[in-house]
């Protein structure tokens, strides 16, 4: 049954992307000269914008079109491209095509017919597209006057869900029109849907626990979750739960549930842990999660994350953060470092009255040595109070290269 169900599911995934992609020949191309405006592309964190260019087996190396880094700001035209100086003319078929509805399974590829209507030989120059996930492919790039041919655009929609717009760039020698923009579009349905995809504990007192639910959706009968379990044992618990088959999102699917609980036994300090999940879908069998909670006892550092800010190697700081005694308890706090490459840094802590000793300050003063775009470290904070030894500053902030 499993097996009919999606092969069914298959074809008619692969039967909406194959309609949607003819399209009526344009007999003229209105844009005007000079480059389109682009679609503005999607987040798509984690994606490699790097293509390869390898020789093919007999050691010759092949002619297809691959992009080149991103144009440099203020740079006239990129690298590589020799600007318009023929009478030649590129004209598409179609610029604008969609896969229709499909799976983040496996990649969907389309076709784009053009041809060289100009009297001159036509140069393609430089193909640029928006996302590394759109990967455009040639198998020349000079014409003849009246020549045609096509272009292979491979989309992979691996991490993406609901519609999606890349665009593909492409320079020309071409006097009237050096500049055309390709649309791609679609529609990305995942197999498996997690909600939340990070799981965030409010505060929980110490000795308390506290329990929240993942739920993970499969599209196909019989989706199971087949094991879970957590980085950190000691602080969390997993429970996989079957929830059986549901309607979600206008659409039947089988339902898993992770239950996830912050223990008694939890010290207080900020916890993270990532929570590994094993399935019987075949196209993601496993996949990870990130969990986040706080447990407080009787120390309270205010802030609880420390804010570096906008900087730039060289740059000089000080920030501070308080740690007090909600019971007005006198403590002593043992020591406090940070261990990162990014800061040369100081880390003292002064108690505010020296006769209470129950509310000390903590600061960091020091300079940015080393550049980094996301800068994220824990400060360690080390006292003498029972279950609350060690406590974690969390210190983040975006530090760039100094501009000469």
């Amino acid at each position: 049954m499993n097996t009919m169900m999606r092969t069914l599911w298959t074809a008619s995934i692969s039967t909406l992307a194959l309609v949607a992609s003819v399209g009526v020949a344009q007999t003229a191309d209105p844009a005007p000269a000079g480059e389109p405006k682009q679609v503005a592309p999607e987040n798509h964190d984690g994606h490699n914008h790097a293509t390869t260019n390898p020789a093919s087996s007999n050691g010759v190396q092949p002619t297809t079109v691959r992009p080149v880094p991103t144009q440099v700001p203020g740079q006239r035209t990129p690298e590589g491209v020799n600007g318009p100086s023929a009478q030649s003319a590129l004209l598409f078929k179609e610029t604008t095509k969609s896969t229709g509805e499909i799976l983040d399974t496996g990649p969907a590829d389309l076709i784009y017919e053009f041809k060289n209507t100009g009297s001159e030989t036509l140069e393609i120059q430089l193909i640029k597209p928006s996302c590394g996930c759109t990967v455009p492919e040639m198998e020349k790039k000079s014409y003849e006057p009246g020549e045609t041919g096509t272009m292979k655009v491979t989309f992979d929609p691996s991490g993406k869900k609901g519609a999606i717009s890349r665009n593909i760039t492409i320079y020309t020698n071409s006097s009237s029109k050096p500049v055309h923009t390709l649309i791609v579009h679609s529609f990305v349905k995942p197999v498996v849907i997690t909600k939340p995809r990070i799981l965030a504990f409010d505060m929980t007192q110490k000795g308390q626990s506290q329990t929240k639910d993942i739920s993970i959706y499969g599209r196909f009968e019989d989706f199971k979750v087949t094991r879970a379990t957590t980085a950190d044992p000691d602080v969390f618990s997993v429970e996989v739960i079957d929830g059986g088959q549901v309607e979600f999102e206008g659409e039947t699917m089988w339902l898993q549930t992770l239950r996830v609980t912050i223990l008694e036994s939890a010290k207080p300090d900020s916890h993270r842990t990532e929570i590994s999940v094993r399935t019987n879908e075949e196209h993601k069998p496993l996949f990870s999660l990130a969990v986040v909670g706080r447990v407080i006892g009787d120390l309270q550092l205010s802030p609880v994350r420390m804010t570096m800010g906008r900087l730039v190697v060289g740059d000089e700081f000080e920030r501070e953060v308080t740690l007090r005694s909600k019971s007005g308890d006198a403590f002593e706090i043992k020591s406090v470092n940070s261990v990162n490459v990014v800061l040369d840094a100081e880390y003292t802590a002064t108690p505010v009255d020296p006769e209470k000793r129950n509310e000390w300050t903590i600061k960091v003063a020091g300079t940015v040595i080393h550049p980094a775009q996301r800068f994220n470290a824990q400060m360690t904070v080390v006292t003498d109070v029972a279950d609350e030894e060690t406590l974690t500053v969390q210190m983040y902030g975006q530090l760039q290269p100094k501009v000469p």
